[in-house]
């Protein structure tokens, strides 16, 4: 009988999968280096690279979970970047991250909306949550009446992603960009080192 080298005896669950998509086993930091360090070992160019991260962290900034990596992809290949280090970017939208990130963006896009933006963070997670489990139940009635009430949260959010989007994707443009020639230059360096040797 063949096995499986580093294969699990016994496959992840669902709770399991969950668990370790909100809390990773290694630590949060850990995760995000390894993620960065990805980004810097794919073979394009340092604006490529970057401009693939700007789109990445520009579409986790939207509400629109289901769909970021495959948008994120889109829009990186629109602007000629790096499509996996833009679905590698999506990763800046995470569940330590949302929390700052959906406030931020609905009072931006409350703001920009004309609203007043009174919703409070409790009722606008409660919202998103009604939703949610609408979509889980697949009522029909229920699904309209639960999008009824948390079209205008999720519209100002989705307006405020733009800007606060922008914004991020701009920061970790410049940041990508030094990152990228640092590594690039550094692997150009080892390699005629190796050479000459």
């Amino acid at each position: 009988r063949e096995t499986m080298l580093f294969k699990r005896r016994q496959p992840a669950g669902f709770g399991e999968r969950v668990r370790v998509w909100l809390w990773p086993r290694r630590s949060w930091s850990r995760s995000l280096r390894y993620v960065l360090a990805r980004i810097v070992r794919l073979r394009a160019n340092a604006h490529s690279l970057a401009l693939g991260c700007a789109a990445g962290v520009f579409v986790s900034c939207t509400p629109l979970i289901g769909g970021q990596i495959v948008l994120a992809a889109m829009l990186a290949l629109a602007l000629r970047a790096s499509v996996p280090a833009a679905m590698l970017a999506t990763f800046f939208g995470n569940p330590l991250s949302w929390p700052l990130i959906w406030p931020a963006t609905y009072l931006a896009g409350a703001h920009m909306l004309g609203g007043a933006g009174n919703v409070s963070a409790a009722e606008l997670m409660a919202r998103i949550e009604l939703l949610r489990s609408a979509l889980d139940s697949q009522s029909a009635e229920l699904i309209a009446a639960a999008s009824a009430f948390a079209a205008p949260v999720l519209l100002a959010m989705l307006a405020g992603s733009l800007p606060i989007g922008l914004a991020a994707g701009v920061a970790i443009y410049y940041m990508m960009r030094t990152a990228a020639r640092t590594a690039q230059s550094r692997r150009r360096l080892a390699g005629l080192e190796a050479a000459a040797g």
